[in-house]
């Protein structure tokens, strides 16, 4: 477990090598709507970078109590800057394993599943002192089916991240 620990703090904080900028940030708007992401991005050469993030959901809806983690990324092109601050692009992938499980009934039912999003965002980043402040959106398209019935579609992303630059 020791080494496992050390493996990912050395992998997070040093992959890869010669990177020399880097951000660990939170969105705390997406707990208004039962959300959380924690992003960790980092350079990966003169004009771009990648940004690997883990996604949590929490929410009910109707007379469902919904739960899901995943992990998703983005690579990011940066316009006229050095990555990592102003403006960026890129695609985008998420994976979501989701669990449904049905509130309200005497033996309650529980769906399990697992969405595929792809699509594009797009953002800004600010550092002022080695605080970030960043501001994004972009459109998703999600796969996937719970319960035997076609559940995805498009989706608005949104955000504001809030986080430390180094």
């Amino acid at each position: 477990m020791k080494r496992t620990m050390l493996f990912l703090i050395i992998f997070f904080f040093n992959f890869p090598l010669f990177s020399q900028s880097r951000a660990v940030s939170i969105n705390p708007l997406g707990l208004f709507w039962g959300v959380l992401n924690v992003q960790y991005e980092f350079r990966y050469d003169l004009d771009n970078s990648i940004a690997l993030r883990a996604n949590f959901v929490g929410y009910d809806i109707g007379t469902f109590s919904n739960s899901a983690f995943g992990f998703g990324g983005t690579y990011r092109w940066y316009h006229s800057t050095k990555p990592v601050v102003g403006l960026w692009y890129g695609p985008s992938a998420d994976i979501l394993f989701w669990s449904a499980k049905q509130k309200n009934r005497i033996t309650p039912a529980t769906y399990n599943s697992s969405f595929l999003g792809i699509g594009g965002d797009i953002g800004y980043k600010w550092n002022f002192n080695q605080f970030g402040v960043e501001l994004y959106g972009g459109l998703r398209y999600y796969f996937g089916e719970i319960a035997g019935l076609s559940f995805g579609g498009a989706s608005l992303i949104a955000g504001v991240n809030l986080g430390y630059v180094w």
